[in-house]
Parts: C-alpha cells; structure tokens; sequence
C-alpha cells in the first residue's frame, strides 16, 4: 500500500495513471502545479514520485534538483515527451532515478513503479509503536500484546499515518490526503467512520481511545 505522487499537468493522463496505480492498489496523490508539488513532497511521506518535467510554476527538473540538494531520498520517476539523449542525461544527472518518454503503456509504467519501489532508500522503519499498539508494515500485522487485531486496508494505513505522527494533531483533509490520495469523493464522513471502526478494534474498554478527538481540528495519537 505505498503512496505515490502523481505530478502531471495533463488532466487526461494525470487521472489515467491515478486510475491505473489505484487499481493495483496504491495511494495515489495527483498535483498539477510545481510549486504545490514541491510543497506536497516536503510534507508528505511518498514512497514514489513520478515527475513530470513541464508543469506550471516550476518545472520538474528544478523540483527534483531542490529535493536532492535538501536531502530528499523518495525514489523520482520522471515522465516527459523529451526523448532526446541529451534530455535524458539532464533529467537523471539532476537526480531522478529513472525515466520514461511519453507516450508509454500502463504495463510499462506499472513495471517501472515496481522496479523503484524495490529498491532500497536507507533502512525503512518497518515496526511503530504507540499506546501499547505494535504495528509492522512488512507482515502487515498489528498487535496488541499478545492478541492479533485485523484491520482492513485503509484501517491499517489511518492508523500508521496516526501513528507516524504520534504527538501531532492531523486534519481530516490531510488524513484523507494521506490515506486516500487525490480522490475527491472521500468526506469527512468516511474519515470519521474510520477512526470509529478503527477505534472498535484498537481500543480497551476500561482505558481513552488511544486516538484523540481534537475539536475543530482533527485526530491524534499522543505521545508516550
């Protein structure tokens, strides 16, 4: 369930990839505007980025060079009808890890996301724990104590969000961004049926809900 960041600016191309990688079942952020790409990359925990290199604002090129110059490491695959040697050799030497020219198949696409995905950034934090709740992202497992509790998907991954964020009050707009990508038919509804059916499984009876209703703000998990 790895969230990638879609940056395009053709809206017939952006929602086509966002419908292909979402089938195959990942988180998929879309921007269209550079410089609001460069912000969601700061701020947001992608596993993937596919780059365009001609966007409004700021160009691919400048987003991928100020990333790597800031100590960005999430794998960059750019994407642009520049196929020239040349062009490629710039793209890569400004720190994108692969490239793709337009135009190109799904199948390819989704064998390149693969391949970048694999690779290894710096050691992952597989295990977090908070609250006595013990999650693994590897085996997909959480536990509490000696009791396993099954989550569904997006449960699993509301909760790691919270949990990645232990200490930090999150909106329901960035949980849904986090969560659910760039889809906008999610509501806050959906957001709070979640943490309502995620508290169910988590919580002890006796004890708070380990997640924290903040009023007007959003949800948190406190810190131990």
């Amino acid at each position: 369930m790895s969230r990638i960041l879609v940056v395009e600016d053709e809206d017939g191309l952006s929602g086509a990839i966002q419908e292909w990688l979402q089938d195959e079942h990942y988180v998929v952020t879309v921007e269209s505007d550079g410089r609001e790409a460069m912000n969601k990359l700061r701020n947001g925990e992608f596993e993937l980025v596919l780059l365009d290199w001609m966007l409004p604002n700021l160009s691919g090129l400048e987003i991928c060079q100020s990333f790597r110059k800031a100590g960005g490491i999430t794998p960059i695959l750019m994407i642009t009808a520049k196929s020239t040697l040349s062009a490629k050799e710039e793209g890569l030497d400004s720190g994108a890890d692969d490239y793709l020219t337009k135009p190109f198949s799904m199948r390819e696409l989704s064998a390149r996301v693969r391949a970048l995905l694999r690779r290894p950034k710096t050691k992952p934090e597989m295990i977090i724990e908070a609250g006595g709740i013990r999650l693994d992202r590897k085996s997909l497992k959480v536990t509490k104590g000696e009791q396993t509790i099954k989550l569904l998907p997006k449960e699993f991954i509301l909760l790691e969000v919270l949990m990645r964020h232990c200490g930090t009050v999150l909106s329901t707009e960035e949980l849904v961004d986090h969560v659910w990508g760039s889809d906008s038919e999610i509501t806050p509804d959906t957001v709070r049926s979640h943490v309502k059916s995620l508290r169910k499984k988590i919580d002890s009876k006796e004890l708070p809900s380990l997640i924290k209703t903040v009023h007007g703000m959003g949800y948190m998990i406190e810190a131990d």
